[in-house]
């Protein structure tokens, strides 16, 4: 009898004898085929050696292609995958910087900053290196200023508190100038630089603030100030001959002497100021030089600005400012150079020279120099020394440092054009002659050319090799050392009234409105812009660095050509009311004077700071 609660009344019993399970056929299936696998692979390698040591690489070629066409489309993929894994291998990752950087130098820079910068982080590193864009700056033949991008990196350093230290030391002293006598400005600046080294150092510097701060202005109006202990007699006439209107305080301590007629422009003011706080702020000045910075340069930035300069002058893209009266009188003849003095010639017999800022939105007269009797029709000046020529048929040779006359040579009439380099004087005049002088032996002349027929327009010297153009409708190339005429060129059809020339080329333009590049070598008519103007061609300009030709003209417009091509870039209606007589540009900017008496300034960098570095 079973009794209660008895498993086995309950119909199973889960007592039972453990067994071992069979194996798996589908294990041993994967086994075998592993093994099979692995027999397979072994043999192809085999095989590959033994191709690879006897096979000709046109004959494994020819097997790999054979193989690959009998491989399914998904095996395919698989060895794509592969290949692309072996032949595609990033540079960047597996060469050193400076392999990859000398890798990169061989894209154009547009593509290393649009392209290659988002192609991965790695890659935007390398293509932000400086090194890389120094490179590319360097290939493009740019070269920076050195010593003006300390300047600017000085400026950046310093202090807010520095610059409002700064600020208020420049107002200062530019309200002490007008209030100062001798006697209590001498102990302030004593046994220091000049109030004009002071200029040219920090003033310069304010001016390549982007943020167009006022800085700039009060310490070039510190320089610039009339002086007020001295009046102009009623008496004095401008025309006298060496007479000079200096607005320059530091030029005061150079115009003691004798037989020395120094006019001062100045308004009636009180004084004394109080000396002390203008001495602790020229102190101040001083002291912050040595509490600057420098940084390295910033190679990226400066390409960038340089390249948009460059689009900016392809497309027209400029700020134009200009300063009405000028002069009393037309102004036929201007000049400008990196140290930002600009001089002018005029028709009321004065020479002016002026200061203007980096940003070209102030222009500050320095001096007014009086020594022709006659209007003021060329001129040209280097750091020491002004040479100017005149209707009065003389050339005037200004020493700057003094602002007098040194020398005054003779024409038999107008002196129309000048030019000089470090040995030569070659001067031009209405009586058809060139006049050389030696500069080396204090302008003694040396010899004259005859060979126009007409008045002698202008004329333009490099080296030893002059180039002259007249209103006899010829140009004439001329070699100073064997005095002797190399080439006449006389393509144009009527009077030729400027030129420019680089040593390699000559650019002329004429009153038959037309515009010649020559090859001053050859003497051969290279291209011909015809009807260039509407009028006479009165002034060119050229750089083949730039591929830019500038041209003014009687018809009231400036225009910028294509060196290489001759095509129009740009033509500019409004920056004159009148004849345009004279233009000079550099890579920033045009600058020009006309007729209108004005002076106006074509600047084509007037939001790019670092792009006014270059040299």
């Amino acid at each position: 009898m079973a009794v209660m609660g008895d498993p086995s009344d309950e119909g199973f019993d889960d007592c039972f004898p453990l067994r071992t399970p069979p194996p798996s056929a589908s294990k041993s299936k994967a086994a075998k085929s592993s093994t099979a696998l692995a027999a397979e692979s072994q043999a192809m390698e085999s095989l590959a050696q033994a191709l690879q040591k006897s096979a000709t690489p046109q004959a494994c070629t020819h097997l790999a292609l054979a193989l690959l066409a009998r491989v399914p489309a998904a095996m395919l993929r698989l060895a794509m995958q592969e290949l692309d894994r072996r032949l595609r291998r990033d540079f960047v990752d597996v060469l050193p910087m400076d392999i990859s950087l000398r890798i990169l130098e061989f894209l154009p820079a547009v593509d290393v900053a649009r392209n290659v910068a988002l192609v991965s982080r790695q890659w935007h590193a390398v293509a932000t290196q400086q090194h890389l864009w120094q490179r590319h700056f360097r290939a493009q033949g740019w070269r920076l200023d050195d010593e003006r991008w300390k300047m600017y990196c000085s400026f950046s350093c310093i202090s807010d508190t520095d610059r409002a230290l700064l600020h208020r030391s420049a107002t200062q002293i530019a309200s002490a100038f007008t209030t100062a006598s001798p006697g209590t400005l001498a102990p302030a600046i004593a046994s220091r630089r000049s109030m004009y080294a002071l200029h040219r150092e920090f003033a310069s510097l304010y001016a390549l603030e982007a943020d167009g701060s006022p800085l700039m202005g009060s310490l070039a109006a510190a320089l610039a100030l009339p002086m007020p202990w001295r009046t102009p007699s009623p008496k004095s006439s401008s025309s006298s001959p060496q007479t000079c209107i200096i607005r320059d305080p530091a030029s005061l301590s150079r115009f003691s002497g004798p037989n020395r007629h120094v006019r001062f422009c100045m308004s009636s003011s009180s004084y004394p100021p109080q000396p002390q706080p203008l001495a602790r702020n020229v102190q101040h000045l001083h002291s912050l030089p040595a509490r600057r910075q420098s940084k390295p340069v910033d190679w990226r930035g400066v390409y960038a600005e340089h390249h948009q300069l460059l689009a900016n002058w392809r497309e027209g893209r400029c700020r134009v400012d200009r300063w009405e009266s000028a002069h009393p009188e037309s102004i036929y003849c201007v000049q400008f150079g990196r140290d930002n003095r600009v001089y002018t010639g005029s028709r009321d017999h004065t020479v002016r020279l002026w200061h203007l800022s980096e940003t070209g939105s102030q222009i500050t007269q320095l001096a007014t120099l009086a020594g022709h009797t006659g209007s003021v029709l060329t001129l040209q000046a280097d750091d020491t020394t002004l040479v100017t020529g005149s209707s009065d048929a003389t050339v005037c040779v200004w020493d700057l440092a003094t602002c007098t006359v040194r020398r005054r040579l003779q024409h038999a009439d107008a002196v129309l054009s000048l030019r000089f380099s470090d040995k030569w004087l070659v001067t031009a005049s209405k009586d058809r002659m060139l006049h050389v002088w030696r500069r080396d032996c204090d302008y003694a002349h040396a010899f004259a050319l005859p060979g126009h027929a007409v008045a002698i327009n202008a004329i333009s010297l490099h080296g030893d090799m002059l180039v002259s153009a007249s209103g006899d409708r010829t140009i004439k190339l001329w070699d100073l050392g064997s005095r002797t005429c190399v080439h006449t060129l006389d393509e144009h059809t009527r009077g030729v009234a400027t030129l420019d020339f680089d040593g390699v080329h000559i650019v002329s333009g004429s009153s038959d409105r037309s515009i010649r590049i020559w090859n001053a070598l050859t003497g051969v008519c290279e291209r011909t812009i015809a009807n260039a103007h509407a009028d006479l061609v009165r002034t060119v300009a050229f750089s083949r660095a730039m591929d830019v030709v500038v041209s003014g003209s009687y018809d009231e417009t400036i225009k910028v050509w294509s060196f290489s091509t001759g095509a129009l870039i740009h033509k500019f209606r409004n920056v004159h009311t009148s004849r345009v007589f004279k233009l000079m540009f550099d890579r920033t900017r045009i600058v020009s004077c006309s007729h209108d008496r004005s002076v106006s300034i074509i600047d084509f960098a007037a939001d790019l700071p670092r792009a006014r570095l270059l040299l």
